[in-house]
């Protein structure tokens, strides 16, 4: 007994001196409150004002994301798998009051959402152990760290299973997985991911040994999700691991066949409506345990421009929405707003566009587009800036499209001078231009 606790004693120093500033003892619980639950930090309530996070540039970018972020009213920060880069982070949030639920990722079961990967969790025995193994190296290796919060188990991975007998055996290993996380690390909450409540019946049936369920959920449907929960037999508490506007996956079509985006008007209202009044109660009750808001990245690709809250150097609405719903402050000066993108005729490869965009102060306008229709992913995902002059009256402007046959996304962007951009979409038929 007294070689192992000298050998603890031993590791426990040989931390502190690797990692300075990491405090050993930080602890989170989840505990019964009520009807309901509370999530606890070293022995105080906590609840997440959180956002996902892919970061501005990697480690060197990470101080200085975690100091806006926190100036945002953020105390937490979610990640969906770990790497290399994952001590930077933890030592940045560490550095200004953060969090991290620290996401471990689990393959899909089919090539989709996530990437093009797909692993058979009902008959891959070598390949469930070699991912529990994975899974278990990376909760010994930082679960010390004092910023760490939770662990996020996969996202999305029954969403993206081919069919029944695949989800419950994905399930089945899962509960595995959880045992052996908890038993390596009994001091931070287990929680599992996936979209909607599509989770829950088989989180209930075969993995009994979550503490949380991580919802991932998009636009004003947030506010029928506590029933949703109930009606899907949930009888734990919940995060809600990715939120914004409507998704385009949800979205209703255009005569195109394009899904249409949202306004930046509705992308920032949604934030603020869902976190003060669609989960505000259940935060109240117990039953929510926080928010991470979609996404904290630089990347100037379709999804950013959807649902980020950057794009490139420039924010986008959502980084104001969220500075609105965890701190009550709006956006000073007030965002440019789009009134109207239509595209008026096409002639010889020239687009005549009217971009209204009401703003106090002067505009850089610039257009772009995204070709859905495109053979890989990298190129259905990309947008690309388009050659454009401004037209023969104020608003109009001339945009040379794309050497592409079908229906494109053409985005109409404006920047003010304090680097907020906005943006309006709409589709147009692009000829094959010579």
């Amino acid at each position: 007994m007294a070689n192992a606790h000298s050998f603890a004693v031993g590791i426990l120093l040989l931390t502190a001196l690797l990692f300075p500033g990491w405090n050993v003892e930080a602890r989170t619980a989840i505990v019964k409150a009520g009807a309901g639950w509370k999530l606890e930090v070293d022995g105080q309530p906590y609840v997440a004002k959180g956002v996902t996070f892919s970061g501005t540039g990697g480690p060197a970018n990470f101080d200085r994301d975690c100091e806006q972020l926190r100036a945002l009213g953020v105390n937490t920060l979610r990640t969906w798998g770990t790497g290399e880069e994952t001590p930077a982070l933890l030592n940045a949030a560490h550095k200004h009051g953060l969090r991290v639920l620290v996401g471990l990722w689990l393959r899909p079961g089919r090539a989709g959402m996530e990437n093009d990967d797909a692993f058979d969790y009902a008959r891959d025995a070598k390949g469930r152990e070699a991912q529990l193994q994975a899974t278990l190296a990376q909760v010994r290796r930082f679960k010390d760290h004092p910023a760490v919060l939770a662990w996020g188990l996969g996202n999305e991975v029954i969403l993206n299973s081919p069919d029944e007998p695949s989800k419950v055996a994905y399930a089945r290993f899962l509960e595995k997985v959880v045992r052996a996380v908890k038993k390596a690390d009994p001091g931070h909450p287990v929680l599992s991911v996936d979209a909607w409540t599509l989770g829950i019946p088989l989180w209930e049936k075969y993995v009994p040994s979550l503490d949380a369920y991580g919802l991932n959920v998009y636009g004003r449907g947030v506010h029928a999700l506590a029933d949703a929960v109930k009606q899907a037999g949930g009888r734990k508490p919940w995060f809600i691991t990715e939120f914004g506007a409507q998704g385009e996956w949800e979205a209703p079509k255009d005569a195109r066949s394009l899904p249409v985006e949202p306004g930046d008007g509705e992308k920032y209202a949604v934030i603020v409506d869902g976190w003060r009044n669609a989960l505000a109660p259940h935060v109240q009750a117990g039953r929510c345990l926080g928010l991470f808001v979609f996404n904290y990245s630089a990347t100037l690709d379709h999804t950013g421009l959807w649902l980020g809250m950057l794009s490139g150097t420039s924010t986008r609405p959502a980084w104001h929405a969220v500075g609105e719903a965890y701190t009550g402050t709006k956006p000073e000066p007030a965002l440019p707003v789009p009134v109207r993108l239509e595209v008026r005729g096409v002639e010889k490869g020239w687009a005549d566009v009217a971009f209204d965009v009401t703003s106090a102060t002067p505009l850089d306008v610039s257009f772009a587009y995204n070709f859905r229709g495109a053979a890989t992913r990298a190129e259905r995902d990309r947008v690309t800036v388009l050659e454009s002059r401004k037209g023969s009256t104020p608003g109009t402007w001339r945009v040379r499209l794309p050497a592409v046959t079908g229906a494109i996304k053409l985005y109409g962007l404006a920047k003010d001078g304090a680097g907020n951009l906005v943006a309006a979409t709409t589709s147009v038929a692009a000829p094959v231009v010579p």
